[in-house]
């Protein structure tokens, strides 16, 4: 993955992330309104269990959107919901001294 292709998946991952909180945000003004919402198929959470498939040392409690491994919360970049294989740190730090996020 180049940084451009880094760049472009952040973009989209951060948006997601704000559509997503509106969507919370309208939902629970609904809620107070007495607006019924009908519920559609819940998505049930998937149960990560097992050690980080990239250190290996510790518990995983996230599965990256990108390559599927699970990985504990050091190996993770849980804003993005990508793995610190997918993105290094040196490409995290990049991407936030040119103001991504």
């Amino acid at each position: 993955m180049d940084d451009e292709e880094i760049v472009r998946f952040i973009k989209e991952r951060l948006q997601k992330r704000k559509l997503e909180e509106m969507n919370k945000e309208l939902r629970e003004w609904m809620e107070e309104q007495g607006i019924k919402i009908e519920k559609e198929g819940k998505e049930e959470e998937e149960k990560i269990e097992g050690k980080c498939e990239i250190c290996e040392i510790r518990e995983a409690k996230y599965r990256c959107i990108r390559c599927g491994k699970i990985a504990c919360m050091s190996c993770f970049w849980s804003m993005l919901g990508i793995c610190k294989e997918c993105i290094t740190e040196k490409q995290m730090k990049e991407l936030k001294e040119q103001h991504y996020f």
